[in-house]
């Protein structure tokens, strides 16, 4: 697979939560696994290009005899996809056979970019003993019960817990050790709201203060709860370690009471920030040209894409193409080295942003430069088109870069896509290499001036 994101690399920060992590092109259906610890590493891979064919086949082997309904149901590319398109993270628990054992596993997907291209990014980890312990802790505890309510958060391994009385706004806090424990606040209360508004000054981060006090007001927060039957927030606590995230999850125990937890989720949206992070400069980087540090090929291709996709609706803007064709290359190389063919492009590349400079430049080729002229440089066109010869000219008598250069405008009656206006100013391009400044002669004689060249054309 040719990942510009160095899933290597994304994979390591996830192996500390993960004991097997899968990347999925979503249009070629192609996946790479990287196994850290577990049974994964075990499996030999033997094709890699079909990840749900694949799965399908591991689930008649593998897969609890009673978990296969739900996991062909949920996991298979249509559902799976749907699911990430609703919730944003997809998180199913099933069963593997493990030596002749059911072994609970949880898996965690999220979709994520890169030069273009959608993937999925999905997570494995044994949570058998966790599972089991709260099944058993299920089986105790009486669902109905406000206790059982508690037992089954906790077994979830929330980092505090409030129990909060609706009619009398009583409340009490179950928490661990984990978190908490530094933090100034109460075990037991009166009045969770307006303690709730007290701690807030303290115990949350300063920025996240309002956040806060608006989405735990009594009255918003039932609402939600009314509406959607569940509120969650996800914040920053003040620590002695400074600000750490954590999630709330607020929902009805019975009609009486509401359960809220805390989780500390800080290292997991670090992580997905990381991953952001890494992500969006892998894809900027990929759409960048290293030597002008201006947008390259790709990101051309996919500005094209979307003005033919606009073309193809009716709904394309006014605007015109301008292709840049630098003159002499291949003999500043042939003659300086590409040392100096490398300073001439840039110098070819400042000429067209300058003069297109509220428009999109793009280097196509090794000295063909396209600019998409939009706003006020489509309706200045022509000014600016007699500027860049004006100045092309003045280059010429100081011995500077030369730059061919020929404007096309979209006919929106007759082109049928970017393509069309392209070709079109392509050609106005190679017939103004030709004429300007008299022909190839003057503008060869041109370029041996500005490289100092001692040679016999």
């Amino acid at each position: 697979m040719n990942m510009q994101l160095t899933f290597e690399d994304v994979a390591s920060a996830l192996s500390l939560d993960y004991e097997c992590v899968f990347f999925v092109d979503i249009e070629t259906n192609n996946y790479e696994m990287f196994a850290f610890r577990g049974k994964h590493q075990k499996l030999e891979l033997k094709d890699t290009r079909d990840f749900w064919a694949d799965t399908k086949v591991n689930m008649e082997a593998v897969v609890y005899p009673e978990d296969k309904k739900a996991f062909g149901e949920r996991i298979n590319r249509e559902s799976l996809l749907k699911a990430i398109q609703d919730d944003k993270v997809f998180d199913f628990k099933y069963r593997l056979m493990i030596e002749g054992e059911p072994v609970w596993f949880q898996m965690k997907a999220v979709q994520a970019r890169s030069q273009g291209r959608e993937y999925l990014i999905i997570g494995v980890n044994n949570v058998d003993k966790r599972e089991r312990e709260r099944i058993e802790l299920e089986k105790k505890a009486g669902k109905g019960e406000v206790f059982g309510q508690i037992v089954m958060a906790l077994a979830e391994r929330y980092d505090a817990l409030y129990m909060v009385d609706l009619v009398t706004d009583h409340y009490a806090l179950y928490k661990s050790e984990r978190l908490f424990c530094e933090l100034s606040v109460a075990f037991e209360g009166e009045d969770f709201f307006n303690q709730l508004q007290k701690d807030a000054m303290t115990v949350i981060y300063k920025d996240d203060i309002p956040l806060i006090a608006a989405g735990l007001e009594r009255e918003s927060l039932l609402r939600e709860l009314d509406e959607h039957g569940m509120f969650s927030l996800t914040y920053r606590l003040n620590t002695s370690t400074g600000p750490q995230y954590v999630n709330l999850v607020a929902v009805y125990a019975d009609k009486n009471h509401v359960v809220i937890s805390v989780t500390n989720v800080d290292a997991y949206v670090r992580r997905e920030q990381k991953i952001r992070e890494e992500s969006s400069a892998n894809y900027e980087k990929a759409r960048r040209d290293d030597l002008t540090g201006i947008k390259n090929k790709n990101a051309y291709g996919e500005f094209e894409t979307k003005l033919n996709q606009q073309i193809q609706s009716g709904e394309a803007p006014e605007f015109a193409i301008a292709i840049c064709d630098v003159n002499g290359l291949k003999l500043v190389n042939d003659t300086r080295g590409h040392k100096a063919g490398d300073s001439y492009i840039r110098d070819a590349s400042k000429l067209v942003c300058e003069t297109f400079k509220h428009s999109p430049v793009f280097r196509v080729g090794g000295d063909e430069f396209v600019a998409i002229l939009r706003g006020s440089d489509f309706e200045n066109r022509e000014k600016l088109e007699h500027n860049f010869v004006e100045k092309v000219k003045a280059n010429s008598e100081s011995d500077k870069v030369s730059v061919a250069c020929g404007i096309s405008v979209f006919d929106q009656a007759h082109d049928k896509n970017v393509s069309a206006v392209f070709e079109r100013a392509d050609a106005l391009m190679y017939k103004n290499k030709i004429t300007m400044k008299g022909g190839r002669d003057e503008i060869i004689n041109t370029i041996i001036r500005t490289i100092g060249a001692r040679t016999t054309i």
